[in-house]
């Protein structure tokens, strides 16, 4: 474990512009470099929540852009396991003593997340999971990021608090539609209504920052290229063309 002190060099430049940053950071892991974009909400998720956010995550990995959450059960989780499928690390918030992995189930997903990037808090050792203290730490998930996304949120919900925080911040919000007979699709269809993005696919976020837009464009020609590459390789020597001459 190591501590980032708001004035020390490695402390994330994004979340020290905020009204309120922590006074410091206890970090395991390694806070990656690359931008940010948090994926939040239901800790009762549906399968199709889940499904969902594990593959924007993971597209957003592939992408190159590192995914934030906050380690609880449902959406978090998901999106925890999605990213680290992808090609980029994924930092964890927690609202806990790094000493205190909450839930106790996802210890060896937050042991996975610091293993290539980071699990995060501002609490010290032995700090219990008080429910006050969840909603102190959303403002650290939107604050890291460029942007956060909502998917599946009741109209009462700790994924609302965070987007509320993120819009104060000058983030982007997006949010993931539902069936309108789901309870949990009923605060992002608000934050829809107030203006969030709706985002069906990774494209739908990438294309709001032109730096991730064009990341992702660099990483698809690469793919493109070595694809062929290999295409060629396991052809094999072709045969020259004959052309008959009249």
């Amino acid at each position: 474990m190591k501590v980032l002190w708001l004035d020390d060099p490695d402390y994330p430049a994004r979340l020290r512009q905020i009204h309120d940053p922590p006074a410091r950071l206890y970090v395991n892991g390694q806070l990656p470099s690359e931008p940010m974009i948090a994926i939040v909400g239901s800790r009762h998720a549906t399968p199709y929540g889940r499904r969902t956010a594990h593959r924007l995550a993971r597209d957003l990995s592939d992408a190159g852009v590192v995914v934030v959450s906050g380690l609880a059960r449902g959406i978090d989780a998901a999106a925890h396991r999605g990213a680290l499928e992808g090609k980029s690390p994924t930092v964890a918030v927690m609202a806990t003593g790094l000493d205190r992995i909450y839930p106790p189930e996802h210890a060896e997903l937050a042991q996975a997340i610091a293993a290539s990037g980071a699990v995060i808090t501002e609490a010290e050792n032995g700090t219990l999971p008080l429910p006050g203290r969840f909603p102190v730490r959303n403002r650290i998930i939107s604050g890291l990021s460029l942007g956060i996304v909502v998917v599946e949120a009741a109209q009462r919900s700790g994924a609302l608090i965070t987007a509320r925080m993120a819009a104060e911040q000058g983030r982007e919000v997006f949010c993931v539609p539902g069936s309108i007979e789901n309870p949990l699709a009923v605060g992002g269809h608000q934050l829809i209504k107030d203006g969030a993005k709706l985002v069906q696919t990774v494209e739908d976020v990438l294309e709001e920052f032109a730096d991730l837009a064009r990341a992702r464009a660099r990483a698809q020609a690469r793919v493109h290229a070595h694809t062929r590459a290999r295409t060629r390789a396991d052809s094999g020597p072709q045969e020259p063309e004959l052309f008959a001459v009249w």
